[in-house]
């Protein structure tokens, strides 16, 4: 049973309350989608945490009513971060999503969203008919390969074109991965574990036939999956290097870039952040661009606010979704910057949809195209490596 490895931590909870709202400076929300619910106890972390014992103690059947609370969480791990007691309270939950989807108890949306990868092998569903993938970016071998995931490939395909020229313009051996494969991790996120490990053997198998040695990732799904969550299965381990968009560009940018005269705001994606740790690599980045001016949201670093797009809530709440998204673009707008930056292909086609929508005067972009946008290509630098 799943849930009997955290069965100690789950007794522990104090049922304090703080994993809630404190309204404290830099802290405004701690559970970003508590607000935007219909605010039962069961639609935030301490709630949750007496779900995962009754299913524990099987003390309750699941009801549909049930696991719509359940699947509100989008795992970004901030009430893990303001836990007085360090509960893992990311691993409970997700051990309660594995116990309840390995007993067959899953949302529609979910289902949908399970048979689309296991019957083409991404989570949008039949693969459209144009290609995103630049020509000169598709190679069988390379020593960088990008990949983009399915998010990026299919909802911010601009994304995978400023990484193509972004690379070219830096003179790298690369190449992009483009078989339109899902990393499994959006079935990872809901609990469906051995679904899966089946999307992954396939896009691990399609990755080792171009025997790259460094394996870079934008979005923070495919990069946690791909450096974390393959090692810890035998048949997904590899020994590539995988590194994160922002770690790559980091050592091969600086004195390559044209000056932006912009005031900027980062948001940082919870599983990059929170999950990974990896905060000031993106920073350092753009820091590198000289005019611009970093400016923090109120909510920054392990305070960041959720974007609300994780943990399958998109799929299933999509209300909840977006009023989440709104909160932290209120954040976003009162820092007064011309650009909101992230690098999570979720958080930015939200931001893209709502800003669009609410016509505000911020633009967002990804560190990739913003990057592109400045990098000195050709006869712009006397630099002909990136390395």
């Amino acid at each position: 049973m799943a849930l009997e490895r955290f069965a100690r931590y789950i007794y522990d909870c104090t049922r304090c309350g703080f994993c809630r709202v404190w309204g404290w400076e830099g802290v405004e929300h701690v559970c970003p989608t508590y607000p935007h619910t219909t605010a039962w106890d069961t639609e935030y972390a301490r709630g949750r945490v007496r779900l995962a014992r009754a299913v524990l103690e099987k003390e309750l059947d699941v009801t549909p009513d049930m696991l719509e609370h359940i699947y509100e969480c989008t795992l970004c791990g901030n009430c893990e971060v303001h836990c007085p007691i360090e509960l893992p309270l990311v691993d409970i939950f997700h051990a309660l999503r594995e116990e309840l989807a390995g007993g067959g108890c899953q949302l529609q949306t979910h289902e949908q969203i399970t048979f689309f990868i296991e019957r083409y092998d991404n989570p949008y569903g039949p693969k459209p008919d144009e290609e995103v993938v630049p020509e000169y970016a598709r190679k069988e071998t390379a020593e960088v390969l990008f990949f983009p995931g399915c998010t990026n490939t299919r909802m911010a395909p601009e994304e995978v074109e400023a990484v193509a020229e972004l690379f070219q313009g830096l003179g790298l051996d690369f190449a992009i991965f483009d078989d339109d494969t899902c990393c499994g991790f959006p079935l990872y996120e809901i609990g469906q574990m051995e679904g899966f490990r089946r999307a992954a053997a396939r896009t691990m198998e399609r990755i080792r036939r171009r025997q790259p040695k460094i394996i870079v990732a934008s979005c923070p799904a495919c990069y946690r999956a791909l450096k974390e969550l393959y090692q810890q299965d035998e048949e997904l381990r590899h020994d590539f290097e995988v590194q994160h968009l922002s770690e790559f560009l980091l050592p091969r940018v600086p004195g390559r870039l044209k000056p932006l005269v912009e005031k900027v705001t980062w948001h940082d994606p919870c599983v990059l952040g929170r999950h990974q740790g990896i905060y000031e690599e993106p920073r350092e980045v753009l820091r590198q661009v000289p005019g611009l001016e970093l400016v923090e949201m109120e909510s920054h670093h392990e305070n960041s606010l959720c974007c609300g797009a994780g943990g399958g809530v998109f799929f299933s709440r999509q209300d909840v979704a977006v009023k989440t998204v709104e909160s932290r673009l209120e954040q976003a707008l009162a820092t007064r910057a011309r650009y909101l930056v992230t690098s999570c292909p979720n958080c930015y086609v939200r931001f893209r949809q709502s800003i669009r929508k609410g016509r505000r005067p911020i633009r967002p972009a990804s560190l990739a195209t913003l990057i592109n946008e400045v990098l000195k290509h050709g006869t712009d630098t006397d630099a002909s490596s990136g390395d």
